[in-house]
C-alpha cells in the first residue's frame, strides 16, 4: 500500500472534527491508511469511533513510550468453536479489538459494538512465527508455541494494512533483539490492573484480583448449562441456554413420569456434560474476573 503522510491524516481528522486523545501516541499514517476515494470519510469516522471506545482502556494498558500503530475489530474463533457452537454463537462471544503497537500485539475482548469487556491478552512480536491470510481472506497469526489465532471480519482496508504494519513492527522488534520471557505466546492480562498473569495462574500477583478456573465454570455449566456463560458474561448465549435447559427439564420430567429413569439420567449427562466441556474449553482461552481487591 502507498503510505500516507501523517500531516495529511491530521488535517483530515481536523476537517472531520475528530479528535484523538493527546495522552496516546498514535502513528496516524498507519492508523488511517486511506484518506481519499469513495466512502473514505465514512471509513475514517468508523475507525475513529472504534478507537474512541477503547481509548480509556488503552490509556491504562499502554506502557511508557508505547506507540499505537493499528487498531481494528474482528472475530477471533476457531473452526472447532464454530462447528460445536455454531458460527452465529461463536461470533457473538468472540468480538476482539486488535491493537498493534511498536512493542506488542494487544487483544481486547469486546461486545459487538466494540465496547471493551474485561478479558485481555498480550503477544510480543518475538512470539509470532508468521502472519498469514487464509483462502477466505481472514488473518491467521501463527504463534511459536504452536497455537494459531484466526480473525475474520476485519474491514478490507484493515486487512490490507495489517500485514505491512505487522512486518515493519516485527522487523524493528527483531533488530533490537528484544525477546521477553513468557509463560505462553499469548499471555493473559489481568482484567483489573493489566499486568501479565502467567499460564495456569488464576490470581494476579500484582493486584490480588482472582479469576474463575475453567473447571469451576465447567462444573457450573454441568449443573445448569447457562450458569457458566453468566459467569463469563456471555449473556445472549446464557439466556438461550437457559431456555434450552428448561426444555430439557420438561423432557426429563416426562421420562421420569414414564419410569424411564435411565433415559432421564442419560439425557441430563449428555446434554449438560457436552455443554460443560465446551464452556470449560472457552473459559480456558482467557481470564474472567471473579473478585477484585477490596481496595479497588
Amino acid at each position: 500500500m502507498n503510505a500516507v503522510d501523517s500531516n495529511l491524516v491530521d488535517t483530515k481528522l481536523t476537517q472531520l472534527n475528530l479528535v484523538l486523545s493527546p495522552d496516546i501516541n498514535y502513528r496516524l499514517e498507519t492508523m488511517f491508511p486511506k484518506l481519499e476515494g469513495m466512502f473514505a470519510n465514512r471509513g475514517i469516522k468508523k475507525k475513529f469511533q472504534l478507537v474512541q471506545r477503547v481509548e480509556p482502556l488503552m490509556k491504562e494498558m499502554l506502557l511508557e513510550k508505547e506507540e499505537v500503530l493499528f487498531v481494528s475489530k474482528g472475530i477471533q474463533s476457531s473452526f472447532a468453536e464454530q462447528f460445536f457452537m455454531g458460527a452465529l454463537w461463536a461470533q457473538t462471544i468472540n468480538h476482539t479489538v486488535v491493537v498493534l503497537t511498536n512493542l506488542r500485539l494487544l487483544c481486547i475482548r469486546t461486545n459487538g459494538k466494540g465496547v471493551p469487556k474485561r478479558t485481555f491478552w498480550s503477544i510480543y512480536y518475538s512470539q509470532i512465527k508468521e502472519l498469514k491470510s487464509t483462502i477466505f481472506g481472514n488473518a491467521k497469526i501463527c504463534l511459536k508455541d504452536g497455537k494459531n489465532l484466526n480473525y475474520s471480519g476485519f474491514p478490507k482496508i484493515d486487512r490490507q494494512a495489517m500485514r505491512e504494519v505487522f512486518l515493519n513492527a516485527y522487523k524493528l522488534f527483531e533488530e533490537k533483539g528484544f525477546d521477553p520471557e513468557v509463560s505462553q505466546s499469548r499471555e493473559n492480562l489481568c482484567g483489573h490492573c493489566y499486568e501479565v498473569v502467567p499460564k495456569h495462574d488464576y490470581e494476579c500477583a500484582s493486584c490480588g484480583a482472582t479469576f474463575w478456573k475453567p473447571s469451576e465454570i465447567g462444573i457450573r455449566s454441568f449443573v445448569i448449562p447457562s450458569w457458566g456463560d453468566f459467569v463469563m458474561k456471555h449473556y445472549p448465549i446464557a439466556c438461550a441456554e437457559l431456555f434450552g435447559f428448561m426444555f430439557l427439564l420438561l423432557l426429563i420430567s416426562i421420562a421420569l413420569a414414564d419410569g424411564d429413569y435411565g433415559i432421564a439420567i442419560f439425557m441430563f449427562i449428555i446434554a449438560n456434560g457436552g455443554d460443560a466441556a465446551i464452556t470449560a474449553q472457552i473459559a480456558a482461552k482467557g481470564l474472567h474476573l471473579k473478585k477484585v481487591p477490596e481496595s479497588a
